[in-house]
């Protein structure tokens, strides 16, 4: 309707089906006994680079630490994990 890609609207909507917030992703991480080591988020996450072209861009900082801003504007988040 709006004229966007039909490649971007169906990266979208499969990003909405899996339902898996930030927040729930952590707390799963934690129920199973993994440490975040570093994590990474982004406002263009870099595999938008080769689907669409688009250069990644890191998030703000002070956007990440705000959960409902940081979950709307974030495209993507990078986590390293180790067993504890």
């Amino acid at each position: 309707m709006a004229g966007e890609d039909p490649s971007l609207i169906a990266e979208l909507l499969s990003l909405r089906e899996t339902g898996l917030s930030i927040e729930k992703l952590e707390k799963v991480a934690h129920q199973t006994g993994y440490r975040i080591v570093k994590k990474q988020f982004y406002l263009i996450t870099p595999i938008y680079k080769y689907k669409f072209g688009l250069r990644p861009i890191s998030q703000i900082p002070l956007i990440s630490k705000i959960p409902y801003l940081r979950n709307f504007l974030t495209t993507g988040c990078y986590y390293l994990l180790t067993p504890t």
